[in-house]
């Protein structure tokens, strides 16, 4: 059961039949207790299909797409020794 708004979610049940009809809601039935089948709405477990796909991402194309703009406009390139800080200072 993984819908946290049934009754029996987070339980495990043996399943006896699965009911997936072109129109409507599907069930599952479930063994429970050895003898007795509950009948459980599919949207309730994890043997329903996901109405859309997860994200893996929190970054949207939109987010992307700034962050290469941003990048683009940073043309100033590292300096790996740092300028003379002052006119005594030693040149190389």
């Amino acid at each position: 059961m993984t819908d946290p708004t049934h009754p029996l979610y987070g339980r495990r049940f043996p399943v006896h039949a699965i009911s997936r009809p072109l129109h409507g809601a599907g069930h599952v039935l479930v063994v429970y207790r050895g003898h007795v089948h509950l009948r459980i709405p599919l949207a309730a477990t994890d043997l329903a299909p996901s109405p859309c796909p997860t994200r893996r991402t929190k970054l949207s194309c939109e987010a992307i797409r700034q962050l290469l703009a941003l990048l683009q406009q940073w043309d100033t390139p590292c300096h790996n020794e740092p300028p003379p800080s002052g006119h005594d200072s030693l040149q190389p």
